[in-house]
């Protein structure tokens, strides 16, 4: 039976008459912590490179969670800790938690400094290690899910994750546009396209993403 599809539902609410996204980042600290996150990108000396979404996906995560009132939240790939201040900052907001996963010791170490920054590191768990054994560990129900990490690992990433996706949960899935025709890009494509309960788009935003949410029964 096929189940009933309703993508809206998992992103039309930000745009809501009572939207509350845009206005709802007040805290200076976290948006004095983001920008120096983008200036220290761009310094040459670093020593790894640090990648990022835009400020404007960050600021539709935001909202979207906010007005999802998601509560169980999973980045895998943290880099500097820029993603996951947006998604904390709706986490707090509605009373929830980030796991965040990161085998980088140079970002786990700017990320860790950056949410203390923040104020938001008890809305905050970061695991450390190879994201393709601690996501595989990790206990659900997650209510929204931001993949971000090894490109040639997101269809190990979602077979761990999406049993563990609740009813009317949201995966999203980075660099769908910016690395098309990158193989471990195109698997997940088309394996997600092969899940009868998902219901999936594609918005040409930042890197492109590619929006997947769980479907309920009829």
């Amino acid at each position: 039976m096929r189940r009933k599809c309703d993508i809206e539902s998992c992103i039309a609410r930000p745009w809501s008459k009572n939207n509350r996204g845009a206005k709802g980042m007040k805290d200076e600290r976290v948006w004095q912590v983001l920008g120096e996150l983008e200036e220290l990108e761009k310094r040459e000396d670093l020593e790894e490179g640090l990648w990022r979404i835009t400020k404007e996906v960050g600021l539709l995560f935001n909202m979207i969670l906010r007005h999802s009132g998601a509560k169980r939240i999973l980045e895998v790939g943290t880099s500097s800790g820029y993603s996951t201040l947006f998604l904390a900052d709706a986490a707090r907001a509605n009373g929830g938690k980030v796991v965040t996963c990161e085998f980088s010791p140079f970002k786990i170490k700017l990320a860790k400094e950056m949410f203390a920054k923040a104020g938001l590191e008890e809305q905050i768990e970061l695991i450390e290690g190879n994201a393709l054994e601690t996501v595989d560990a990790l206990e659900g129900p997650w209510d929204f899910v931001f993949l971000d990490g090894m490109k040639d690992e997101y269809v190990f990433y979602l077979s761990s994750i999406w049993p563990k996706v609740r009813p009317g949960g949201l995966v999203i899935a980075d660099n769908m546009i910016s690395h098309k025709g990158v193989l471990g890009i195109e698997a997940y494509k088309f394996t997600v396209d092969m899940l009868d309960d998902a219901s999936s788009v594609t918005v040409p935003i930042g890197s492109g993403d590619l929006f997947t949410c769980k479907v309920e029964e009829e």
